[in-house]
């Protein structure tokens, strides 16, 4: 499953890595990440909250998302960001 795919920064290549791992199971989605990066949970402590990663890529450029459903949503200082939307 996409074994060759380089990926240097999630935000950017968002898209392509939604269709990659379409149909995939969200614990399967977070290995392929691991895998390519550093994948590391967020302590999110409020009730009802999502659970929140940080990915770091090979090129050291980090993003904080949640996965929705078949996508990711990137989250920043005031905002929240769906790529393919």
């Amino acid at each position: 499953m996409g074994d060759t795919f380089t990926l240097l920064d999630l935000v950017s290549q968002a898209v392509a890595v939604q269709r990659l791992l379409r149909g995939r199971p969200e614990g399967d989605k977070l290995a392929w990440l691991a895998a390519r990066g550093e994948l590391s949970p967020v302590d999110v402590r409020f009730p009802g909250a999502r659970e929140v990663f940080v990915f770091e890529s090979v090129l050291g450029l980090r993003c904080l998302f949640f996965i929705d459903g078949e996508g990711f949503v990137f989250l920043g200082d005031h905002t929240t960001y769906r790529p393919g939307r």
